[in-house]
Parts: structure tokens; sequence; C-alpha cells
């Protein structure tokens, strides 16, 4: 797109950057619709707006078009995604950890088989019928993911069954569950929010560039695009692995594993122009990807309990939205020095930061409101 139609790198960026933002700053408006409304209306207006916003980067043919795309799809995928789907989800299955790291699986495959996909259309379309197909998908499968999503779920515990068989296991787990005011006053939710924050600046710009990247440093188009279903693909495999392993093993190891190889993939994709190097960068950003949702979904459930979950999963997309600067400071760095390569260092020292505050993350305790 950006070579077809002219642009620079700084607007291709901006169009990442603003799908980020959209998508932190509608978090909450998500989960109101879901209380409001319910999952299936919430699911089925995220979908249109998915389908629209991928119908319209198929028509673009200017920069303006591109911007107001991205930003309709950020929004989508607040409505779409892991908001309605781990509320729904921790609320209906036992094994929390577990069904979480499927579903964070599950979504990993479109990151496997995105760029293959794009491999396969192109020769009939080339950038426009990718995002062609992407408009028809988005559309059937939210219908399916409506269809087949409760409309309502409760998270308080002891609310499952009727009152006359609540008994006192059930009282005493309610009153330990926190509100949204005392885990917003708590430290430690705001270590979580920043580790979760430096995932997704990492996923953000590293997605954004790293295929223009690895082609710069003279690695080919189609083994660029490869490494990438390659990344994806791994962290598909660790999602799942992490959930299992997440029944046993606390979240904050978890977490710590993640953000130790965040910052070794980083590392590797700064300087890869060899298999080796790329590798690492595929192994460390797809564990770290593996292992990212399913660790700050489990920490918050662990540290804070069910009841406000789904407005603290809210506000933690909500301030993870600064990630958004990683591709709009990715593209003016492209443009400004020409190459990524320190935009991808400066990531992996903000982890490095976010994994020393880890090292020292303790369960919180309450204060009263």
């Amino acid at each position: 797109m950006v070579r077809e139609l002219g642009w620079n790198w700084k607007e291709a960026g901006l169009g990442y950057a603003l799908l980020g933002t959209a998508c932190g700053l509608t978090s909450l408006a998500a989960a109101g619709s879901i209380r409001r409304f319910g999952v299936r209306a919430t699911l089925l207006a995220g979908g249109a707006m998915l389908a629209a916003g991928f119908a319209a980067l198929a028509l673009t043919r200017s920069v303006v078009l591109y911007l107001a795309a991205t930003s309709l799809i950020g929004v989508a995928f607040s409505f779409t995604t892991s908001v309605a789907g781990t509320h729904v989800l921790t609320a209906i299955f036992r094994r929390r950890s577990s069904i979480v790291g499927a579903y964070f699986t599950l979504g990993a495959l479109g990151g496997v088989a995105g760029p293959l996909i794009y491999l396969a259309v192109s020769p009939l379309g080339g950038w426009r019928a990718f995002w062609w197909c992407f408009a028809a998908a988005a559309a059937v499968i939210s219908v399916f993911a409506a269809w087949a999503s409760p409309d309502r779920v409760d998270h308080d515990p002891g609310l499952d069954a009727p009152p006359d068989q609540a008994g006192p296991a059930q009282i005493a787990a309610a009153l330990k569950e926190w509100t949204v005011r005392q885990a917003l006053a708590a430290p430690q939710f705001y270590v979580i929010v920043g580790a979760y924050t430096m995932y997704m600046l990492i996923n953000t710009t590293a997605h954004g560039f790293a295929v223009e990247h690895l082609i710069e440093r003279g690695v080919t188009p189609t083994t660029a695009a490869t490494v990438l279903s390659v990344e994806a693909l791994i962290g598909a495999v660790v999602s799942v692995i992490g959930g299992i392993v997440g029944e046993k093993v606390r979240p904050k190891i978890l977490l710590l594993v993640c953000l130790v190889a965040l910052i070794a993939g980083m590392c590797a994709l700064a300087f890869a122009h060899g298999y080796v190097l790329m590798a690492l960068f595929a192994l460390g950003v797809g564990v770290g990807f593996g292992l990212s949702f399913v660790a700050a979904t489990m920490l918050l459930l662990t540290f804070f309990g069910r009841r406000a979950y789904l407005e603290l999963y809210s506000i933690m997309c909500l301030i993870s939205t600064a990630a958004a600067l990683g591709p709009a400071l990715g593209g003016w760095a492209r443009d400004a020095v020409g190459g990524f390569a320190g935009v991808f260092l400066l990531c992996a020292l903000a982890a490095a930061v976010m994994l020393a505050a880890t090292v020292f993350l303790k369960p919180p305790a309450r204060v009263q409101d």
C-alpha cells in the first residue's frame, strides 16, 4: 500500500497508532455496551464496524480514508475481541487459565494465517483482495460468535446457583471481591497494566514494521512474511501451553518469562539479517505474545477477583493506548534516520524497565472504600 499509493512511513505508522488508540479509548465503551445491551449485540455491532473498516481499506486511495478505516477497526476490536471474550469465558469455565490460553491461541492463529493469506490472494488483486477477504471474514465470524455466545453472564461468586443453595464458602468469596475503586488504588494494578502495555507496544511496533525492516536488511519479502507467520504460530502454541501451565504456576512467573522473551526477541529483530537472529525474534516475541494475555488476565483475576474484572480489563486496555505511540514513532524514525532498529531497541529497553518492576510484584492488600 505504501509503495503503490506513494505514502511515507510516517503516514503508514500513524494508521497503526490510530488503530491502537481507538481500540484502547473505546474499551470502556465496549464494557458499557456489554453491561447495557448484552454480549451478542456488542459482538454484532463490532463485527459490522470491522467489516466496514476492512472494506474501506480495500477501497482506499487516500491517506484520509486509510486513517479513518484503521480508526474504525480499532473501535471494532474493542467490541469483538478480548473485552467480550475473556468476560464470557472466565465466567462460564472453571479452568480459567486454560480456557484463556486456548482463546488467545485461536486468536493467534489469525496472525499465522494473515501473511500467508496475503501471499495466496495477492495474485488475484494485490493488497485490495487481501482486505476484501478480511471484510467478508469479519462479517461471517461476528455473526457466528454472537450466535454461539451467551447474552449475559455473571461473575459474582455464589450467584450461579439459586439463593437457597449459596453456602458460607460462596458468601465468604463474595466478601473478598474487590471493587473497581479499591483496585485502582493498588499499585499492583498499574504494574500489571504497565507490563501489558509494553507487550502491546512491542506487538504493534514489530508487526507494523518487521517485514519492511527485514526486507531492508536483505531478506526476501516471502521469507520476511514467513518469519512473521512463524512468530504468530509460536505465540499460538505457547498461549495454550501457558494456559495449561497457568493452572499450576503463578501468573507472575508467566509474566516474567513473557517480558524476558520479548526483550530478547526485539533485540534480535533490531540486528536480524540471517536465520539465527530471525529465529530468535520469532521465538522471543512468539513466546511473549503467547504468555502476555494469559499472564495479565490471570493476574487481574488472582489479585482482584471476578466482580470488577470487566471494568478493570477495559481500563487496562484504555491505559495501554499509550502503546499506540510505537508505530507513530517507528514511522517517524524510518523517515528521519532511515531505519527501524533504534525503535526496536527502545521497545526492548522499556520492557526491561517493566521486568524490573514485575520482579518485586506482590499480592495487594485491600484498602476499604
